[in-house]
């Protein structure tokens, strides 16, 4: 047996006995690493990333201080019928934010909300559930502007979030990312490393709140159909399963949100707000 074999497999059992305890160290840690970078800040330049959708640049198409539509968007993306636990957390978002209008778009709905002129991508049907709904709140968002939940536990009324964006002249508001080891998982390995290093600007991934037509949305809507142009084929040869698990399904998990969306963020950081009551429960909720 080779040294190389013994050290791979002392590596390997060495992570496997790290694993539980990655976020409660990254969590502790994260403040120190946020420090440094405010006092070493630097400088995001979307036209060193020529091959990537941060290049493009749409124009601002609505006034930013138009009142925000008081809407928070779910999705149920399958045929299935909501688990126990979703129907739970979905009624705890609606406990907490009576006055706000939390909408379920279902298969049945869905086409209440598509507009004419802005068809889904063609590959949409070939996409996992998940990936539908990472699809769904860009267009959303976009089209139509309010906010968007996962089906998890609301932790907080989302009103005064709201109030805020109303407020200000910002696009998008949602909490930050609790840690940089919540990487966007991106193929292209620099970027993958420049976003760790901007994780106390990137926003988490559960909750949004976003105005509809501003470059930052018009640009995460171009991102995705680019990722969904480039693997049409492969998508209609390997649909997706539920969770785009299944053999030969050609997109990553993270490949039309975190990796298209993060990154924009980033080159629109003066136009975020952050507001902590936009997280969700992430325990128990499938």
């Amino acid at each position: 047996m080779s040294i190389k074999y013994e050290l791979q497999q002392w590596k390997h059992r060495a992570f496997l006995a790290y694993k539980p305890y990655r976020f409660p160290i990254a969590h502790r840690i994260e403040p120190l690493f946020r420090s440094i970078h405010r006092l070493m800040p630097d400088n995001f330049d979307p036209a060193d990333w020529p091959d990537t959708h941060l290049v493009h640049d749409e124009p601002l198409l609505r006034e930013t201080t138009e009142p925000v539509a008081r809407r928070i968007f779910v999705f149920w993306t399958g045929p299935n019928p909501l688990t126990p636990n979703r129907e739970r957390n979905l009624e705890s978002i609606r406990r907490v934010n009576p006055e706000i209008d939390v909408i379920l778009i279902t298969p049945e709905e869905l086409g209440d909300w598509i507009l004419p002129e802005h068809p889904l991508h063609p590959s949409y049907d070939h996409l996992s559930f998940i990936h539908r709904a990472d699809y769904l709140r860009a267009y959303m968002l976009n089209h139509h502007g309010g906010g968007y939940a996962d089906i998890k536990g609301a932790t907080a009324a989302w009103s005064g979030a709201f109030d805020r964006l109303d407020q200000s002249d910002a696009w998008m508001a949602g909490y930050r990312v609790p840690v940089r080891l919540m990487g966007t998982n991106h193929p292209n390995v620099r970027l993958e490393k420049v976003m760790r290093r901007y994780s106390e600007i990137r926003l988490g991934q559960n909750a949004y709140l976003a105005r509809p037509q501003t470059p930052l949305t018009m640009e995460w809507c171009r991102g995705m159909d680019l990722v969904l142009d480039a693997a049409a084929e492969r998508l209609a040869d390997v649909p997706g399963n539920p969770r785009g698990d299944n053999p030969g399904y050609p997109l990553m998990l993270n490949a039309i949100l975190a990796q298209v969306l993060d990154p924009l963020e980033v080159k629109y950081r003066q136009h975020l707000i952050y507001d902590e009551r936009l997280f969700m429960d992430p325990d128990d909720y499938i």
